[in-house]
């Protein structure tokens, strides 16, 4: 099947969704290096609730969910969730550069691999029209 053309709002709001995505990731992996380790549940949230990269990433998972929300109103999840996918590969390139993360060949084959589902997935129809027959 064709792939027919998406909206220039699909496209902004599915790009927003691959970012937002990545810098929830992100920005949390930076809150918990901040955290001094502790212990016990308790203690390990008591910590995190005076740390301020939680509170950005609670806003960011917050703007996450209402654009997301506007996503799937015009477009397939069926499509939608593996365009998302863009984002593991946005997270693996910012760990190596900004948190000193790894990168081996396993890894860059296994986001090749991603990249490639993602390709064949963006050459499908974005809308199947079947909310429609969920609605009836």
């Amino acid at each position: 099947m064709a792939a027919s053309t998406l909206p220039a709002g699909l496209v902004f709001r599915l790009a927003l969704a691959v970012i937002l995505d990545t810098a929830v990731h992100i920005v949390w992996k930076l809150a918990v290096l901040q955290l001094p380790n502790p212990g016990a549940l308790p203690a390990a949230l008591e910590a995190a609730s005076r740390e301020p990269l939680f509170l950005l990433v609670a806003a960011l998972f917050v703007w996450q969910l209402v654009n997301w929300l506007q996503v799937l109103e015009g477009c397939d999840l069926s499509y939608s969730q593996p365009i998302t996918a863009l984002s593991l590969i946005l997270v693996l390139v910012l760990s190596a550069l900004y948190l000193g993360e790894s990168v081996d060949t396993l890894k860059v084959l296994g986001i090749g691999f991603v990249f490639a589902g993602v390709w064949f997935i963006s050459r499908t129809d974005h809308d199947s029209s079947a909310r429609s027959a969920v609605r009836q």
